[in-house]
Formats: C-alpha cells, sequence, structure tokens
C-alpha cells in the first residue's frame, strides 16, 4: 500500500493494529537480517482470487489459465483466521479479476470483518454494477487499472473496446457514496512505450477527483504472467517520464524519481533490499504460496498444510536466501517497492517499543495533518 496523500490514508494508518503490525514487522526483517525464524506472518499477502478476466491485457496472460477449483470462500475464511492470528494487516485482493467471483464480497468480508486494511485491486469494468456492495464489504481501499488517459489508449492495451467508458462511469457511481462509507479510491497508470505520453494528462484528469493517482512501469519476468508485450515497449525512455513529471506535483514524487535515476544511469529498475518471505506473500487461486506478487516459484500450498507451518518451513527460508544472495528478479511495483522502502526505515530506526513507533508516527504526521497539507512519503 503506497501512501502518497497522508490524509486520504489516515483510516488505514490509524486503524486498529496498524502500529501492531508494522512493529511485528520490524521484528521480522531484524528476524531476517539475524537469519533467525520469523516472528510473525507477513504484512502484507496479496490474494489472486481468481485468473478468470473480462479484460484481454497485451502485458498479461493468466485469463488464459484453464484451471478451476479455486479455493472456496470458507477456505479463504480459514486463511483469514490464521493470517489475523500471524498479525498480517494488508490485504490485496487481486486476479485475474476479483469482482468476477460470486463469492468476492464474502471474501473480502473474512479479513476486514476482522480489522485488516484490504485493498481490492480490479480492472474496474465491475465497479459501476457493484459500487454499493463494494462499500458494504468493509474494503478500505479500491485500486482501479486504466492504462491511458484516453479511451483509444486503454482499450487497446486492454483489449476491450468500450471499456474506458465504462470505467469511468464506475468510478463515478463509487464516488457517488459518503466518503466516510465507500473505500479509499485510486486510479493507477501502469506506463509502457505505448501510454508514457499521457502521464501529464492521465494526472490531470484524475487529480482531485479520486484519492490519488499512482503510475506504475510495466514488468517483465520469464518466472511471471507479465510477458505478452513486444519487448520495445517495455524499455522506457527516462527523459520522457522527466518530461511528463516536469512542473506537475509527481515531479517531487520520490517513487517516480528513483525510476527515472535508475533507468538513466543503470537502464533497469532500481535495486533495494527485497523482503519477499519476510514482509509479503502471495497465494494464487489454488492455493499456492509464492514468496511475492513477482517472483513464481511455490514453497507451498494452503490446500496441504497450514499458512504458517509454510511460513516457518525450510522451504521458504532456503528461498529467503536464495533472493537475498542471488535475486533472479527485480520490479519496481507501487507496493513491494513501498515495503522495500519502509522494511529499510524499520530495520535502521531505533524503536524500543510501540509506544516509540506511535509517537514516531505522530511526530512524522501529525503536524501535516493539522497544518492542512497533504502528506508525501519519500521513497
Amino acid at each position: 500500500m503506497r501512501f502518497n496523500n497522508f490524509w486520504d490514508y489516515r483510516r488505514i494508518i490509524f486503524s486498529k493494529g496498524f502500529a501492531s503490525a508494522v512493529w511485528q514487522s520490524r521484528k521480522n526483517v531484524l528476524a531476517y537480517g539475524q537469519d533467525r525464524p520469523l516472528d510473525a506472518g507477513p504484512y502484507m499477502a496479496e490474494l489472486d482470487v481468481t485468473y478468470r478476466c473480462n479484460c484481454r491485457c497485451q502485458m498479461c496472460q493468466r485469463w488464459q489459465d484453464p484451471r478451476t477449483d479455486e479455493l472456496r470462500a470458507e477456505e479463504y475464511e480459514a486463511l483469514a483466521e490464521e493470517l489475523h492470528a500471524l498479525g498480517s494487516h494488508q490485504i490485496s485482493i487481486a486476479g485475474g479479476e476479483p469482482l468476477m467471483r460470486d463469492d468476492v464480497f464474502d471474501i473480502i468480508r473474512s479479513f476486514s470483518g476482522r480489522g485488516m486494511s484490504v485493498n481490492i485491486c480490479t480492472n474496474g469494468l465491475l465497479i459501476g454494477k457493484y459500487h454499493e456492495q463494494i462499500c458494504r464489504s468493509k474494503a478500505t481501499c479500491i485500486t482501479v487499472s486504466l492504462d491511458g488517459a484516453t479511451a483509444d489508449s486503454h482499450d487497446t492495451i486492454r483489449g476491450v473496446p468500450g471499456s474506458y467508458r465504462q470505467i469511468e462511469d464506475g468510478i463515478r457511481r463509487l464516488l457517488s457514496h459518503p466518503r466516510s462509507s465507500r473505500p479509499i479510491v485510486r486510479v493507477r497508470m501502469t506506463i509502457s512505450n505505448q501510454n508514457v505520453n499521457e502521464m501529464r494528462a492521465f494526472y490531470q484528469k484524475w487529480d482531485r477527483v479520486v484519492d490519488d493517482v499512482l503510475f506504475q512501469p510495466v514488468h517483465h519476468c520469464s518466472e511471471a504472467y507479465y510477458t505478452g508485450m513486444d519487448e520495445s515497449t517495455l524499455h522506457l525512455d527516462p527523459e520522457l517520464i522527466a518530461t511528463q513529471i516536469k512542473s506537475t506535483p509527481l515531479a517531487n514524487d520520490g517513487y517516480l524519481n528513483r525510476l527515472i535515476d535508475s533507468l538513466k544511469t543503470t537502464g533497469v529498475f532500481p535495486r533495494q533490499q527485497c523482503y519477499a518471505a519476510v514482509l509479503m506473500a502471495r497465494i494464487d487461486p489454488w492455493g499456492n504460496v509464492y514468496p511475492c506478487l513477482e517472483q513464481h516459484v511455490s514453497v507451498g500450498s494452503i490446500r496441504e498444510t497450514d499458512f504458517k507451518t509454510i511460513w516457518n518451513s525450510n522451504r521458504i527460508r532456503d528461498e529467503r536466501q536464495h533472493l537475498a544472495a542471488d535475486r533472479p528478479c527485480n520490479c519496481w511495483y507501487n507496493n513491494t517497492a513501498i515495503i522495500g522502502h519502509y522494511g529499510n526505515l524499520l530495520e535502521k530506526t531505533r524503536l524500543q517499543s510501540l509506544w516509540d513507533l506511535a509517537r514516531h508516527n505522530v511526530t512524522c504526521h501529525v503536524p501535516a495533518i493539522i497544518s492542512g497539507k497533504k502528506y508525501k512519503t519519500s521513497l
């Protein structure tokens, strides 16, 4: 979960269990650095609840997966109980298109009902149909993927004519609910050479309309499902990105500036400490557990054993050591980047207690609230 505008995210930061989850995350980071068993579960778990999808995106092949027999709602209920007991706090409900599951709101409530922060990651086509159910699910946040400032760009990349207008209408319906009764609404544009020249227009279109506007680069990994785009489309021009964000608030965005600087100097995404299988984990629709959302090396299945056993197994410990010694992947997703950033801070910050952690948060955040300014993290 990326915090651009602190005021909009205060319901997460001040939610019950958030400070405790951050404290447990710090203990995990320290244990990982000392090669000890982890004290808690992952801070963030991404749950891909289905690979079925009503889009045909160029960069993704998940919608082509023919498998059935997805985890049932009662299996997610058991997982929610287990992750809550392990101290996990951030849950991402993703896919495929998660809103295509008839029981998706039961799944969401399994986690939100236990006080966990739930983000729905969606292509947006079904928001209009389900805007009332989304609000009643008590999801904390919804992230809508829009791949361009114009219908032509988005619909071409997503492979569904008319989808842009349908998504816009759905977002308007969701925003018609009082802020207190709806989730935080974010739009996110995955930038490639097909749409990078629309970043400024995209930001100007959605800023002050939704609660947050995000950008992230398209990814390519030989072990991932995001491999469908032509290779030339993946090589982003950092100068063009810099030009697009110049003279906008995005010019001070640490996440984008680190991306630009790294592309200029090395030609690849920024590299930072990876906390896969330490602060994050991913579970696919059939219960297979992976260290993070990018890597596709399964370390076990919750249909064969419980998550805690997998999380404390030698198999996942070996995978942590492998990633630390010879990481085969390099990502710059919004959520993995921010987790890496805060993981580094947690490792370096000398906090002795939950009281110190709370005092640290108040010192950092309250002045921004009092002044009425939007708080922006710096990666």
